[in-house]
């Protein structure tokens, strides 16, 4: 790495601010603090492959704040904010992976959409519901207003899923789309990396419930599901099974994975313009989540988002757009704990608010 004279006088400047809070350690060990201090110091001009491919510009300032934000906080948190159209970027834990919930949904609605600009699918299409398409126990309104026979339209099932977040809608376009692994793979074609696209969402809640061994080869009847979801679990299960969750590679992202996916689809290149339409149009209609991005914005800015929420997973992932013209920016956050839920909407709140103020008040070079 090319270190210029202006990053140079920046690694003094915080190296020094280091070696003032290191000053009270004893002589041995200083000097190796010394050196750790200065190669991390480094490092934070070096951003992970995800995040380079996004970021043009590094902006300092909001880098600094989410530093500031992020770091007392008791539980993991992955951001990715995006300026599109000056390039500034600043991210916590760009390249780390994690569960997406129901985050998932906006790689599934881009692969629906790319579908209906292929022709394959059209939005008025009506999909008729037959026994089994429905499962208790998975929120939203399809399991209370509608049953077998009914028929919806595919925009409307977009549209469920989408801004009330109907896990029956996801798992029917997930099988019109072609399947989870179709999903996953127009994630690639799309050049997206960090997005795992595995399990359809009642099987993905079943392993959460503790069945482990149910997956689309083994598949739970809606009735097998439901006695599932309304067992009841004491705390030392809940939390084993939050933790394999937690941990699980499959169904995940990262905020760079995320935010790549977003700026193709914002730019116009993920889709046609009348479906990229369609969609920024059903995210800025988001009934979900009033308290994370939203939480602490001004009223009137448009947001257009999705969340995601499953045990101690809290997301946040969309597109805020500034006042007075100054453009859209990316927001995704993601944050594990087991702290309340209000303290994760906080923190997703305070992400989006930092990233607001800084590119409302602070011009690119």
């Amino acid at each position: 790495m090319t270190i210029n004279p202006a990053m140079l006088e920046t690694i003094h400047r915080r190296e020094n601010a280091v070696s003032r809070l290191l000053a009270a350690a004893s002589c041995p060990t200083r000097f190796l603090a010394r050196m750790v201090a200065v190669a991390c110091l480094l490092l934070s001009f070096c951003p992970a492959s995800g995040a380079a491919e996004l970021a043009r510009t590094r902006a300092e300032g909001l880098q600094q704040e989410l530093g500031r934000l992020v770091a007392p906080f008791d539980g993991q948190v992955g951001v990715y904010v995006l300026d599109l159209d000056g390039g500034r970027a600043a991210f916590v834990n760009p390249d780390t992976g994690f569960p997406m919930a129901s985050t998932v949904k906006v790689a599934v609605a881009v692969n629906i959409l790319s579908l209906v600009d292929e022709g394959t699918l059209d939005l008025q299409q009506q999909v008729l519901l037959k026994e089994g398409d429905i499962y208790p126990e998975m929120g939203g309104p399809m399991d209370i207003h509608l049953t077998p026979g009914s028929a919806i339209t595919v925009r409307d099932l977009l549209h469920m899923m989408l801004t009330v977040s109907d896990n029956n809608a996801t798992d029917i376009l997930i099988r019109l789309g072609g399947g989870t692994a179709t999903v996953d793979a127009r994630m690639r074609a799309l050049g997206v990396s960090g997005i795992r696209v595995d399990r359809y969402i009642w099987e993905l809640l079943a392993n959460y419930f503790g069945d482990l061994e149910a997956s689309a080869q083994n598949p739970l009847s809606p009735a097998d599901y439901g006695r599932l979801g309304s067992a009841k679990r004491n705390e030392a299960d809940r939390r084993h099974y939050r933790q394999i969750y937690n941990g699980d590679p499959r169904d995940t992202s990262t905020p760079a994975g995320m935010a790549s996916l977003l700026r193709l689809v914002w730019q116009g290149k993920a889709l046609k313009p009348e479906t990229t339409a369609v969609l920024k149009s059903i995210m800025l209609d988001c009934r979900t989540g009033e308290g994370r991005l939203k939480g602490m914005l001004p009223d009137a800015a448009p947001v257009a988002h999705k969340t995601g929420s499953v045990g101690a997973v809290a997301n946040d992932v969309g597109v805020i757009t500034l006042p007075a013209g100054k453009g859209d920016i990316v927001v995704a956050v993601f944050v594990k704990s087991d702290r309340n839920d209000t303290v994760k909407d906080d923190m997703i709140a305070h992400v989006a608010r930092a990233a607001y103020d800084y590119f409302v008040f602070v011009p690119a070079n």
